[in-house]
């Protein structure tokens, strides 16, 4: 099967059908028996296990902003550069000290430097964390409370393809309204493995079911796979049926 840039799809099938396994085959986590997978150029994968619990000692808030060190090292440069500039006198390295100061500038923006921070803020409270709680350390988290933030920081790292195995497992009401918000708004490729129903009805444009180690795709959302699916017995009954006449 392929996944286009943006496809929401909702992966289904029974307790062991192989969800989970098929999420980590695409991440190489493990290798698959048969196949192939090909990845776009530059294609960047982003995965959240069932319990994604962090091992860190920085803050809540560290933690995701950690996803933007890039942005972080342009910005304290940019800094230097500001000091630099108003003390410089040399015409030549002035103009130097300009040039690159204009770059890095033109680089921040073109990132999201100038939004990173507050948009790490709304997404942490979008997934249930208060304010006053963004300096706890990642080590004193629950496990449901690490699975959050581990989503958190996912989501601020904008991955093309994300793959989330059952996300709504630790957010109250509020957090999966938030979310399923989040999603329908991402211009990316999504696959979700749940078992809220709701939750890939309002999210989902494609279905991917996985039945007796076989995958099978269905346009639309969830309700849509049920109604395709029971066509779709009722169509097998019969041949069944036809054949066992023909048969006696």
């Amino acid at each position: 099967f392929s996944v286009q840039d943006t496809d929401k799809i909702g992966v289904v099938g029974v307790n062991g059908a192989g969800k989970s396994t098929l999420f980590k085959i695409i991440t190489s986590s493990y290798t698959a028996d048969t196949g192939d997978i090909y990845l776009a150029k530059g294609c960047k994968i982003g995965y959240l296990a069932q319990n994604s619990e962090l091992e860190s000692s920085n803050s809540i808030l560290e933690e995701v902003l950690s996803a933007f060190s890039h942005l972080i090292k342009m910005e304290e440069r940019i800094k230097e550069l500001e000091k630099l500039i108003s003390v410089e006198k040399n015409e030549e390295r002035l103009s130097s000290f300009m040039k690159e100061y204009s770059n890095l500038c033109d680089n921040f923006s073109r990132n999201g430097g100038y939004e990173y921070n507050s948009r790490t803020r709304g997404i942490l409270k979008g997934l249930g964390f208060k304010e006053e709680e963004f300096d706890l350390k990642t080590s004193s988290l629950s496990g449901g409370q690490k699975t959050r933030l581990a989503m958190a920081k996912l989501l601020t790292e904008e991955p093309d393809l994300l793959l989330l195995d059952e996300p709504t497992n630790h957010l109250d009401i509020n957090a999966v309204e938030w979310l399923e918000d989040f999603l329908i708004n991402y211009r990316k490729g999504v696959m979700i493995i749940s078992h809220d129903r709701f939750f890939l009805d309002r999210i989902t444009n494609r279905t991917l079911e996985i039945e007796n180690c076989e995958c099978r795709f269905y346009n639309g959302n969830y309700t849509n796979y049920i109604k395709q699916k029971e066509q779709d017995r009722e169509i097998q009954q019969k041949h069944y049926e036809l054949q066992q006449k023909e048969i006696a």
